[in-house]
């Protein structure tokens, strides 16, 4: 039986300044972290909490690879690991990656809840950029949660699924033939669910793109790779699994965008479930090998209903592919799969609807679409910025060349709220909801019931001045001159109805390690 799919989404938010200097992002950035964890008591003196870098392995590969000798990676001072660091309550870790903030979401075992657990992260990066106005050098300073700013960077939108190691192993290491067979062509194909839409193309010989499915395509150079700032793959391949090495792996996905269409986010996630779970239990027949999936899902992007070619030389769209993911899906439901999976059929029926009304999305070769945002563009991110665009383009008689259409595509991922144009639209009542503001206020402080999060979160709420470090496999405490480290090396342990009533007896992190040794 396949394991259930925890699920943790890495944001990089790109930063706004009058003076593009990365210096000068990055001095923004931990400005920003620290602002929120000053205003969260996690600054106060007598705190010593550091993110711990000891589980990272970010040069062996999956492969059995080691493209440099763990010995080398650099050693960072602790003040530094506290500037860029903040280990969050709610179980998340806010902190600056090169140029960028960049929130990670605690471990989440819905799709439902990793929603509102990422929509959290915007209203912390929110709240810290208010903190910090005053210390900031450029006053003017915006957030934008996309994947491009339109002179050839990327930045990420990661996710990360729970799988079984034999199914990781079998599937990707030992053999990736089969990944290719059935989950590359769903990856490709996914973008058509929760791809962010993008003015304008960044690749050279791919034809002029007047406006694309996907902001991420672009940077697409691979289907496994380690690297994820060049040649960046559909699949990374870090052996880095943050968690029982015996027992699970890390499934890490660097081929996706930033969505702030709640649907398409859920999609998103929730799809990807489901198709993990048939993976490792066998129940994902056919081949539908693409001859180039690095193509295939530019190809995608540019002209989503283009047919892709197959390796055996047939010819199928996105939407077929998508269509036979969705049917295998109803058949496993049928069979008895994912009964312990409140989220299935809800994932099933918004996936039918968005396929149909994909169906029957007819665009012009200008792109034209939709005189109201109804159906699709209350949906999926790509088609409501596309609805958007064509408004102006219309009113302005301007054809996608047009430099202020790239101004408006930065703008829709404005996460102000005040500012940006998806949250006027959807101030406006023009977007689709999965979760509601008090869903995402309260993961803003607490972190999910039902993973090992909730232990973590409520260790740093209930012990701050007795933690010494923090990451996604332990937690460790100074106990005079020892530290004591609490393993949390299984998502699925460490929930609230393990050990809420652990933390209410306990007046003290000496009590509660008594207590958890105790079992």
């Amino acid at each position: 039986m396949s394991l259930p799919k925890i699920v943790g989404l890495e944001q990089e938010y790109a930063l706004k300044l009058r003076s593009p200097d990365e210096r000068a992002a990055f001095h923004t950035s931990c400005l920003l972290v620290n602002a929120y964890a000053r205003s969260i008591g996690l600054r106060e003196p007598g705190l010593h909490m550091v993110w711990d870098y000891g589980h990272e392995t970010p040069y062996q590969d999956i492969r059995g690879k080691i493209f440099r000798s763990a010995t080398g990676q650099e050693v960072m001072g602790e003040d530094e690991n506290r500037l860029i660091n903040a280990p969050l309550p709610n179980g998340a870790r806010l902190y600056t990656d090169h140029a960028h903030p960049e929130y990670s979401t605690p471990e989440c075992r819905s799709a439902r809840d990793a929603v509102a657990c990422e929509k959290a992260g915007e209203v912390i990066l929110l709240r810290a950029l208010q903190l910090a106005t005053g210390d900031l050098p450029d006053p003017e300073t915006g957030l934008f949660k996309n994947n491009t700013d339109h002179q050839g960077h990327s930045y990420g939108s990661h996710e990360n699924y729970l799988m079984e190691a034999r199914a990781h192993d079998e599937w990707l290491a030992g053999s990736p033939e089969r990944a290719a067979k059935t989950l590359i062509p769903f990856l490709v194909t996914r973008q058509l669910l929760a791809g962010a839409g993008k003015v304008g193309g960044e690749r050279e010989g791919k034809g002029v793109a007047g406006y694309q499915v996907s902001q991420r395509a672009d940077f697409v150079e691979a289907v496994f790779g380690l690297a994820t700032t060049h040649s960046r793959a559909l699949i990374n391949t870090r052996s880095e699994h943050h968690a029982d090495p015996r027992r699970f792996r890390r499934l890490h996905l660097i081929l996706g965008d930033a969505n702030l269409c709640e649907v398409a986010n859920f999609l998103k996630i929730g799809t990807t479930q489901i198709v993990l779970r048939m993976l490792e239990d066998e129940a994902l027949p056919g081949d539908w090998s693409l001859r180039d999936p690095v193509d295939a899902v530019q190809r995608v992007s540019r002209h989503w209903d283009d047919p892709v070619e197959l390796a055996d030389g047939r010819t199928v769209t996105a939407l077929d592919v998508q269509r036979h993911f969705l049917a295998v899906a109803r058949g496993y439901v049928a069979g008895g799969g994912l009964q312990e999976d409140p989220e299935g059929e809800e994932v099933l029926e918004l996936w039918e609807t968005v396929l149909s009304g994909l169906e029957h999305l007819e665009l012009s070769a200008e792109l034209e679409i939709l005189a109201d945002p109804g159906g699709l563009a209350r949906q999926l991110d790509w088609v409501l910025k596309l609805w958007l665009l064509n408004r102006y383009r219309q009113a302005k008689a301007v054809g996608w060349d047009h430099p202020y259409l790239k101004t408006l595509d930065l703008q829709y991922h404005n996460i102000h709220r005040g500012q940006g144009l998806f949250y006027h639209l959807q101030d406006r009542g023009l977007v689709d909801r999965i979760v509601d503001d008090d869903e995402i206020a309260r993961f803003v402080t607490e972190p999910p019931a039902d993973t090992r999060a909730w232990f973590r979160g409520r260790c740093i709420r209930q012990f701050p001045e007795a933690l010494r470090l923090v990451n996604w496999e332990v937690v460790g405490f100074a106990q005079g001159t020892v530290h004591r480290v609490v393993p949390l090396l299984n998502p699925l342990k460490g929930t609230r109805v393990q050990f809420e009533a652990v933390f209410k007896r306990c007046g003290s992190a000496a009590e509660l390690l008594a207590a958890v040794s105790a079992g």
